[in-house]
């Protein structure tokens, strides 16, 4: 099943395609983003559960490097049909955060 939720950085918003494992999320994004960035410095990313009518909370988001999880996140999206990246390479990172 496909999982997505909301987010929003410097009054922009996009999607996240998410796999669910141990009440986290975990999703995929490019490691050189001012995202990316801002997560590690604050720990913190707006998210909406709700994407017709967002309404964004503040959660506690770590950002990771670990090439075993960044491959399993990537099969684990490609195989629900909801993988963004067209390629599994070094340029990717993972952001993890709480399950609401």
């Amino acid at each position: 099943m496909k999982k997505v939720v909301k987010f929003k950085f410097q009054d922009k918003e996009g999607f996240l395609s998410v796999v669910e494992k141990s009440n986290q999320y975990y999703a995929l994004v490019q490691k050189d983003t001012p995202k990316v960035a801002d997560i590690q410095n604050t720990n913190q990313l707006l998210i909406s559960y709700e994407l017709k009518q967002p309404n964004y909370k503040e959660v506690s988001a770590k950002i990771l490097f670990d090439q075993e999880l960044i491959k399993w996140v990537y099969h684990s999206l490609e195989e629900d049909k909801n993988l963004y990246f067209k390629q599994l390479d070094d340029s990717l990172c993972v952001i993890e955060f709480a399950v609401e």
